[in-house]
């Protein structure tokens, strides 16, 4: 009976200091867990700014005109391109100029000039051992661009071109466009030395260097409809942004959102009463092939009315007006009678109506 007795009060005691126990661990441990976080959020921010406040040795930059003393061809191709201009800013020494792509070039140029002193002293012997000298020579090299990798070179460009400088706007995205995820670089549309275009330094006019990849698409245009771009009257720039976008095909939207088609056929934009719903919910590709076609208008098919029965067939099942696939067509449209072969005789406004709700 003691025991019993002795028991009980153990239990009683223990019940009641369980939950002072429990409250305090758990005050303890989020102290703890607090402290740590802001040790953690302390040293992130201290890394940060040692990063950002960490200033630039200017002692290693020489500046382009000890460039130029060398790399005369290079630099006279530079002085007519637009990074030329950055000479122009207030912007500090690694922002400016070769050293700006290339990296700084003190250690560069103080090694060909030592090999030069040491020629010029007579002392070929001593020159060529330090030419030689593999460990000196790779310390002294610049960044070379046909040495890195795609994703180096593109990271190189985008330090500025991906910031406050120019177009901005349309590399923001480049990272994850279709570009970048199959090795294609900046420099291989682009030329910072010798573009064949000054304007966006480009290494080819559109759409020729476009075609050096995308050759089913200069096949394309070789229809006998399409849009006029061999013809020069439109380039693939005006409906793909090269450099990545949010749409399939990396088209670019018109100012209201829309898809890129409407910026040139802006009477099919609506908005209308009577929509025509594949345009609002496929697009213009569902009846129209973008590039070239061998049928007028740029269309799918060859005849209309095939490219109308993919919808509005009187196949089993789909239902009436309201909703499937599209509306039926009446019993009285036998498409084999010429008076019914082409639907747009009747069906004059079949991209939206205003007036009608079957687009007559």
């Amino acid at each position: 009976m003691r025991t019993l007795k002795l028991s009980l009060v153990i239990v009683f005691c223990l019940a009641a200091l369980t939950p002072a126990i429990s409250t305090r661990v758990a005050a303890l441990t989020a102290t703890l867990a607090q402290s740590n976080s802001s040790v953690k959020s302390g040293k992130a921010k201290d890394t940060a700014q040692s990063k950002q406040a960490q200033p630039v040795d200017a002692s290693q930059y020489v500046g382009s005109e000890s460039c130029a003393e060398c790399h005369g061809a290079e630099a006279t191709h530079y002085a007519l391109t637009a990074h030329a201009k950055t000479k122009l800013m207030n912007a500090g020494a690694n922002a400016h100029g070769c050293e700006a792509c290339h990296g700084p070039a003190r250690g560069h140029l103080d090694f060909y000039l030592k090999i030069q002193k040491l020629n010029e002293a007579g002392k070929e012997a001593e020159a060529t051992e330090l030419m030689n000298d593999a460990v000196k020579a790779e310390a002294a090299k610049m960044r070379s661009f046909p040495s890195l990798s795609s994703a180096e070179v593109s990271a190189t460009c985008l330090k500025c071109h991906e910031g406050s400088q120019g177009r901005n706007d349309e590399r923001f995205n480049f990272r994850r466009s279709e570009h970048f995820r199959h090795g294609v670089s900046c420099i291989d549309c682009h030329s910072s030395h010798s573009p064949k275009r000054t304007e966006f330094l480009l290494k080819d006019s559109q759409p020729g260097m476009c075609y050096q990849c995308h050759a089913e698409q200069k096949a394309t245009f070789a229809k006998p409809f399409h849009h006029k771009v061999p013809e020069g009257g439109m380039k693939c720039s005006d409906c793909h942004n090269q450099h990545g976008g949010f749409l399939t095909k990396s088209l670019r939207n018109s100012i209201n959102g829309d898809i890129a088609c409407v910026r040139c056929h802006a009477d099919k934009q609506g908005p209308f009463v009577f929509e025509h719903a594949p345009i609002k919910t496929e697009g213009c590709q569902t009846c129209h092939t973008p590039h070239g076609s061998t049928n007028p208008k740029l269309l799918t098919r060859n005849l209309v009315k095939f490219l109308c029965i993919e919808c509005h067939s009187n196949t089993p099942g789909i239902p009436g007006d309201g909703g499937g696939i599209g509306v039926p067509t009446p019993s009285f449209h036998n498409i084999n009678d010429p008076r019914y072969s082409n639907c747009t005789l009747c069906h004059i406004e079949i991209h939206g109506s205003n007036k009608d709700r079957f687009f007559r």
